[in-house]
């Protein structure tokens, strides 16, 4: 990472820098438009860093100057953002904001570029301080349901909250709130650390603000879950379906509702990858010995099939959700080819004989028959494609 996207090099002493921030930061904070100050600067000297906030990004302009690269950067905040001043929460009277102020002045005053992790302690200092900013700002919204629910949920460890303005200049508060919900099995399953799950899965709750911080009625607020991406490949939340926010409803009673419905999924999730490994091993009786075969989460397998001269492969797709839902399969000629040169593909098959309730084995042999079936369609198919280029 010795230059940018544009091939300008990048100050010598920011290369570690940044490395070491995507190699060791404990949240998901991101990289972008590493950039020079003017177009005649001979290195990129400044960056763009996405914060991780209430589950979404706040970005901040970081910038060095080339000129002096010993000395520590500085740091352009939002444009929403310019009552922010960390450094002044020396004098604050929360004891762990006083510390994260004195860290980051800590940090400033001892800079040196030979220390690699300074940059990644700054940001995270900074970060820690803005969210007790926003945290002070939410506090101050005079409403008394918002009052209630900081008064309920505010002692919950790893708890965020932010005011929220939109590009129509509307208003809400968010609040980020950990699940405990225990992802230990899935790490083990995506053979990663659980540092790489970041914070695990979250709620995002979103309540309207009117003109005058007040809020409407009792309407419900949004929610929605977030989990890391590494997930995706084991268990989606896209998949959840949150349970209906009742009338005069708060957090206190409505998260619990939430863990309750996602551990049960969570263990659906991680019972589902035995039942995928179990639905691959009874294909070989019937299809004989896969060409390629994933055997970590058991969500792919290609398998070649012969009838007649005709030889095709089969490419298994299998969802998180399976055996509720069933595998996508989409077949692949080995003698057919498209003007390009590629394999001609079929498209994606959902709709053949299947139950959840059948046993592996019948599952095998009900696709090896539909297989049979389908094959000389997706033969006539590939013929039909080649005659259209000739």
């Amino acid at each position: 990472m010795g230059s940018t996207s544009k091939g300008v090099p990048i100050m010598p002493a920011l290369v570690p820098q940044l490395e070491y921030l995507r190699t060791y930061s404990p949240v998901p904070i991101r990289i972008e438009h590493i950039r020079r100050g003017h177009h005649n600067a001979p290195y990129a000297d400044r960056f763009t860093a996405c914060i991780p906030c209430c589950l979404d990004h706040i970005k901040w302009d970081v910038v060095y100057n080339y000129q002096t690269p010993d000395l520590p950067p500085d740091v352009v905040f939002g444009a929403d953002d310019q009552d922010f001043q960390p450094l002044l929460f020396v004098g604050d009277d929360n004891a762990a904001a006083q510390a994260a102020a004195l860290g980051a002045w800590t940090i400033l005053r001892d800079w040196t570029a030979k220390d690699y992790s300074r940059l990644l302690r700054f940001l995270l200092e900074l970060r820690s301080l803005y969210l007790r900013h926003q945290r002070k700002r939410v506090e101050f919204v005079e409403d008394p349901r918002v009052r209630f629910e900081i008064g309920t949920i505010s002692a919950m460890e790893g708890l965020e909250m932010r005011i929220f303005t939109g590009a129509d200049r509307s208003e809400e508060v968010q609040f980020a709130i950990p699940l405990d919900i225990d992802l230990t099995q899935i790490s083990r399953r995506l053979g990663t650390s659980s540092a790489k799950l970041w914070s695990g899965i979250s709620l995002q709750v979103a309540f309207s603000l009117q003109r005058g911080q007040t809020f409407t009625g009792e309407k419900a607020p949004q929610l929605r879950l977030h989990a890391p991406p590494a997930m995706r490949d084991v268990f989606d939340v896209e998949d959840v379906k949150l349970p209906t926010w009742a009338d005069r409803m708060c957090l206190m009673e409505y998260v619990p509702n939430v863990q309750d419905i996602l551990k049960a999924q969570v263990r659906e999730a991680i019972t589902s990858v035995g039942m995928r490994r179990s639905f691959l091993e009874a294909l070989g009786p019937v299809f004989g010995r896969p060409l390629e075969l994933e055997t970590n989460l058991f969500r792919r397998v290609s398998i070649m099939v012969t009838s007649g001269l005709f030889c095709f492969l089969i490419h298994f797709s299998l969802p998180t959700q399976f055996p509720k839902q069933q595998p996508t399969l989409t077949f692949q000629s080995s003698q057919h080819f498209d003007a390009r040169g590629r394999p001609i593909m079929s498209r994606p098959y959902t709709e053949y004989p299947w139950s959840p309730r059948w046993e592996p084995s019948h599952m095998a042999q009900r696709i090896f028959e539909f297989a049979l079936d389908e094959c000389d369609k997706f033969k006539k198919y590939c013929n039909d494609i080649l005659q259209q280029h000739r």
